[in-house]
């Protein structure tokens, strides 16, 4: 609370330029609350997109048999900020470092299953597991997960079969999607 009193009463005194102030004293002003803010601890956001990580990639053509381990490669990309995730591969790779969440949604249809793990640097974080033995014939299933990763700039995350990969709907129901926190 002292805080906050402290930087409306600098804000209130100090910042408010006047018509009559040059240039020279505006950045003067400008730069003792900048001073001050940080000496308070509270941390510059840069305007823009500047540093904006995010991706969501959809699957557009359904995907059938894949065997264990293989990567699924979700083929239509609606966003790439960062310009992180690769569609040929499959594999979203840091741009920089930071806390990434992760999130993934598989759709199938009666009587088939996709059983799916999200990977880093090839060593299993978690898993998503889609049955559709548990819904009536002629319906669909979605299985969603999501995930908070750790990664240094260069790392890579991609979603995998874990063991069957019998059939995964497309027309975008399933899809893959991150962003740096």
């Amino acid at each position: 609370m002292y805080r906050f009193f402290l930087l409306s009463l600098f804000l209130t005194v100090q910042f408010t330029a006047t018509l009559s102030d040059t240039p020279q004293q505006i950045v003067t002003k400008y730069k003792n609350y900048h001073t001050i803010c940080n000496g308070l601890g509270y941390k510059e956001k840069s305007c823009g997109n500047k540093g904006v990580v995010a991706f969501q990639a959809l699957l557009k053509n359904s995907i059938s048999n894949l065997g264990q381990h293989n990567s699924v490669k979700f083929d239509t990309v609606k966003l790439n900020e960062g310009s992180g995730y690769d569609v040929k591969t499959g594999k979203f790779t840091a741009p920089e470092d930071g806390m990434y969440s992760f999130s993934w949604n598989v759709r199938i249809y009666s009587g088939k299953e996709f059983h799916t793990e999200i990977v880093k640097n090839g060593n299993v974080v978690a898993y998503n597991y889609a049955d559709g033995n548990m819904v009536k014939s002629g319906y669909y299933l979605t299985s969603s997960s999501t995930v908070n990763i750790k990664m240094k700039k260069r790392e890579q995350v991609w979603i995998r079969t874990h063991y069957k990969g019998q059939y995964l709907h497309g027309g975008y129901f399933s899809y893959f999607s991150g962003f740096k926190l």
